[in-house]
């Protein structure tokens, strides 16, 4: 495995408006601020398959295939092709379905008291698909620690968006990694959480710094374009563009080289 630095277009996308600590986007309607799109609480659940069309008309190009439409699953990630409930985090690369995962590890909603925790949501608007995982608990049930994070597809609005979009993982509240039923005891240990992109082919993939570790954390204390808990990455031609200048640490591999 090799750590790679590449490039960050510097382009204009569509503007959100932010939460108090200014890393998440709020104000997009629904019960919490993060959309009308919900997911009731539950263990390892996943949504129906939720149109994009109304953000990308043309859909997504994503590692040689093209979506139009996603599904958003309870433990962390959207994969696109079909859903999944896996909740102990498989290391990268897998087979399967494609996936975007800010923060895969065990996600447990049913501990109550949304919409002020526990809450999975998503918005879809033109040129903008936003999902929240916002103040979520762990496997099971608990909700002594909590993580708060946030997807954000944007498209490019200076180039054609066939070519280019832009995906943010936005980290606010980072407590636990793992659910108890991946080794974990008290949100931590056993197989932590991962972070990043995967082609679902077996050989391409890229995860974050810490992705799989304790030191997965840290994800809220850093960044790649100097705002703390704010990781961004372009998507050129359907492939991630590891953008990190000012740490290159994200990981890829391609099994096939």
């Amino acid at each position: 495995m090799r750590a790679i630095a590449l490039f960050s277009l510097m382009l204009t996308f569509p503007a959100g408006a932010l939460a108090q600590d200014g890393v998440l986007m709020t104000g997009l309607g629904g019960p919490a601020g993060y959309g009308e799109g919900v997911l009731e609480a539950n263990d390892d659940g996943s949504s129906a398959e939720i149109g994009i069309t109304a953000a990308f008309p043309n859909g997504l190009e994503y590692f040689g295939q093209r979506f139009r439409s996603m599904y958003v699953n309870n433990n962390g990630n959207v994969t696109f092709g079909g859903p999944t409930g896996t909740y102990t985090p498989q290391r990268f690369p897998l087979n399967g379905n494609r996936m975007i995962a800010p923060f895969w590890g065990d996600v447990d909603t049913r501990g109550g008291g949304r919409p002020a925790r526990n809450g999975v949501y998503w918005d879809i608007s033109p040129g903008q698909v936003v999902v929240t995982w916002h103040n979520v608990g762990y496997y099971s049930s608990s909700n002594d620690r909590e993580n708060t994070f946030q997807l954000v597809i944007l498209s490019n609005e200076l180039l054609d968006q066939d070519d280019l979009w832009r995906v943010q993982f936005r980290y606010a509240r980072c407590e636990w990694t793992t659910g108890n039923a991946s080794g974990g005891s008290g949100g931590l240990g056993g197989t932590p959480a991962q972070a990043g992109f995967d082609a679902g082919n077996g050989r391409i993939f890229e995860i974050l710094p810490g992705s799989g570790t304790g030191a997965v954390l840290n994800l809220c204390g850093a960044s790649n374009v100097g705002v703390n808990g704010i990781w961004e990455f372009d998507i050129y031609r359907g492939t991630p563009q590891v953008a990190n200048p000012s740490d290159p640490q994200v990981e890829t591999q391609d099994f096939s080289r």
